[in-house]
């Protein structure tokens, strides 16, 4: 069978970009949010944040072009949309950059006690089908800019509040916890698209 045509049965098979989760895994999502914010300081979350990133990049890393580039159709895992199980190593990383970046911003807005009208949900932050080794020094700096801003940063936990599309009103700090979490679902995610 034509390849192009598996992957347009696969892609019609998949909900659409956006559907989100089911109702009871955003619910304990939210909770463990907030369970793992309060127990983690801004130093342990940060740790934790750059050091899924790390690990991240370790399995990307030696893969050469051709397999950084292939689509693996997984399981759903949780906490990951149903049209998310069909990425590339190299998609995953990018979306983790397209996550990245915007919540780093997001979370100085709060912290300097600032909100914002902007909403962005999971459609927003898809990956191209083209993402390319390009993405992992993207997601490097990233991280090096998470370093650099996030020791500075004013009160975390005190801070303006704003809406993640599946667990409701977050502080700074929650969504410092929201990254981590972010890191360590799409680590299971390329650990089982590496293994497929």
């Amino acid at each position: 069978m034509n390849e192009s045509i598996d992957e347009a049965e696969i892609q019609k098979g998949l909900e659409k970009p956006g559907a989100g989760i089911p109702w009871l895994e955003q619910k304990i999502g939210g909770l463990m949010l907030r369970r793992e914010a309060r127990k983690g300081s801004r130093e342990q979350l940060l740790e934790a944040f750059c050091g899924t990133a790390e690990e991240v990049l370790q399995l990307v890393d030696g893969l050469d072009e051709g397999r950084g580039r292939k689509r693996v159709l997984i399981p759903r895992l949780r906490g990951i949309e149903d049209s998310s199980r069909y990425w590339s190593p190299y998609m995953i990383v990018e979306h983790l950059c397209r996550v990245d970046g915007p919540v780093l911003g997001l979370v100085r807005l709060l912290a300097a006690g600032k909100t914002t009208d902007r909403k962005s949900g999971p459609a927003d932050v898809k990956p191209s089908v083209e993402a390319g080794p390009e993405s992992l020094e993207k997601l490097r700096g990233i991280v090096a800019e998470w370093r650099e801003h996030l020791p500075a940063a004013e009160k975390l936990v005190a801070s303006k509040r704003h809406r993640h599309s599946w667990f409701g009103n977050l502080n700074a700090h929650q969504w410092l916890c929201m990254g981590v979490m972010h890191h360590r679902i799409h680590r299971k995610q390329l650990e089982a698209v590496l293994a497929g």
